[in-house]
């Protein structure tokens, strides 16, 4: 058998040398091209590495707590306002009331059940303060607002009653009032800490009771005194950490 000699000049030799130089330049492209989206994809990855490494540093620290009577949060640079609303809750002298009082935000969006007729529903109403000597408003109707407030440099929060400074280690971030329904209402009521400096709702003056805020005072013999004292109001104060 001969040999085949293949010349330079055979232009089917030529033409099949140029289609498998093509195909190798695009395997290289193709080869750059995700050798490319690699090395992006690293530094994505890495950049979420820190990230998290970060958050691990950091603790991921947040902190969510109501200030009940004010429309603001504290003025620092690591507290932010999530919103600002109105203390709500039950009717103040309902046997079935619930105990909570709620923050209510000012823009509601209603469900698919807005205008269903229940059977024996539960109610919603405002918050009114009922002491304008200890809440410091212009009469007893006024209605309460509140603030839900998140601090992104603490991790926890406490309400501690009878007291108006935080134990060491633990930051302020405000005092005020120990609050909650009347005793001899049907009701009950948790105990809340209403600011020191409480504000009112814009008209809301009038006296349509619902969930209300009294004093809140001590009862020596199931209360251990000393430390504490008979008949007194207790102050409150909640704490960061």
């Amino acid at each position: 058998m001969r040999d085949k000699r293949i010349l330079l000049s055979d232009p089917s030799y030529i033409q099949q040398e140029l289609h498998d130089i093509q195909a190798k330049l695009q395997e290289y492209e193709q080869m750059k091209s995700e050798f490319v989206g690699l090395q992006t994809k690293s530094s994505s990855q890495a950049a979420e590495i820190s990230t998290l490494k970060s958050q691990l540093a950091t603790g991921n620290k947040g902190a969510v707590y109501v200030r009940w009577g004010r429309k603001d949060c504290p003025a620092d640079n690591t507290t932010e306002l999530v919103y600002s609303g109105y203390t709500g809750g039950s009717y103040y002298d309902s046997t079935g009331a619930a105990s909570n009082y709620v923050c209510l935000p000012p823009d509601p969006l209603w469900g698919p059940h807005k205008n269903l007729r229940s059977y024996q529903p539960a109610y919603m109403y405002g918050t009114e303060y009922e002491d304008p000597t200890l809440f410091g408003v212009n009469d007893y109707s006024e209605d309460a607002p509140c603030a839900v407030c998140r601090t992104s440099e603490h991790s926890t929060s406490v309400m501690i009653p009878a007291r108006t400074e935080c134990y060491a280690g633990w930051e302020k971030a405000y005092y005020g009032s120990l609050s909650a329904n009347d005793a001899n209402h049907k009701a009950a009521s948790e105990y809340v800490c209403v600011d020191e400096h409480p504000q009112a709702l814009t008209g809301g003056s009038r006296n349509d009771n619902g969930k209300l805020f009294y004093q809140v005072r001590t009862v020596c013999g199931p209360l251990q005194c000393p430390p504490y004292e008979h008949d007194k109001v207790l102050s409150c104060v909640v704490c960061l950490k």
